[in-house]
C-alpha cells in the first residue's frame, strides 16, 4: 500500500497519508489514547454527545425531551473524558462508550435494553461515518495530521466544527421528516414504560 512504507508500518507521503492519519491504532503503530483537553470536552464532546444522543433517539421514535438529553450527553462526555485517562488501547474506549450511552439511554428514558443499545449504535455509527467522509478532506486542506491536531487545544475544537455542523443538520432533517427506524411493537414497549 503506497501510504505505508514498507515493514515498518510508517506512513509516507501520499494521497492516502490524509485517510490513513484517521485510523491511527493499527496503520501506524499508534495504540495510545489522545489526552481530551478540557475545553474540548466542553466545546466538542459534549456538543457531539447531544447532538448522537438527538439522533439515536429520533430514528428509534422516542420523543426528545432537551431535560433528560442535556445530562445524559454531559455524563456521557464526562465517561469519554475520563476514558482517555485509562491505558487502553484506542479504540476500546468506542465500545465503552456504546455501554455507558446505552445505560443513560436506560436511565433517562426508561426504554428497552435493545432500544437503548440501538439508539447508541446508531449515534456512534453515524459520528464514525461522518469522521470518516470530513477529516481526510479537512487533514487535505490543512496539511495537518490527526496526531497535531489533537495535540492542538485550538486546532482540535476549531476543525471539529464542520462535523458537529454536518451531525446537526443530518439530526435536524431526521426530526424535520420525522425519519424513524422504530417498530411498533418496540415502540409501545418504551411508551409503556416512559408511562409507569
Amino acid at each position: 500500500m503506497e501510504a505505508l512504507a514498507s515493514g515498518t508500518g510508517k506512513l509516507q507521503d501520499g494521497w492516502l497519508k490524509p485517510v490513513m492519519s484517521i485510523i491511527p491504532t493499527i496503520l501506524n503503530g499508534e495504540t495510545r489514547m489522545d489526552k481530551m483537553p478540557l475545553l474540548a470536552l466542553i466545546f466538542q464532546s459534549i456538543p457531539e454527545s447531544v447532538i448522537i444522543l438527538a439522533l439515536g433517539l429520533t430514528l428509534m421514535g422516542i420523543e426528545l425531551k432537551w431535560q433528560r438529553i442535556i445530562p445524559a450527553a454531559v455524563l456521557s462526555s464526562l465517561c469519554s473524558y475520563f476514558v482517555r485517562e485509562l491505558p487502553i488501547p484506542y479504540g476500546v474506549h468506542t465500545l465503552i462508550g456504546i455501554v455507558v450511552i446505552a445505560v443513560l439511554v436506560i436511565m433517562f428514558f426508561k426504554t428497552p435494553v435493545p432500544v437503548a443499545i440501538s439508539v447508541a449504535m446508531i449515534g456512534i455509527v453515524t459520528l464514525i461515518t461522518v469522521e470518516i467522509l470530513i477529516w481526510p478532506v479537512i487533514i487535505l486542506l490543512t496539511g495537518k495530521t490527526m496526531p497535531q491536531i489533537w495535540h492542538s487545544q485550538t486546532l482540535r475544537i476549531l476543525l471539529a466544527i464542520p462535523e458537529l455542523i454536518l451531525l446537526a443538520l443530518i439530526t435536524f432533517w431526521c426530526i424535520r421528516k420525522k425519519v424513524t427506524l422504530r417498530s411498533p411493537g418496540i415502540y409501545n414497549q418504551t411508551k409503556d414504560r416512559e408511562q409507569d
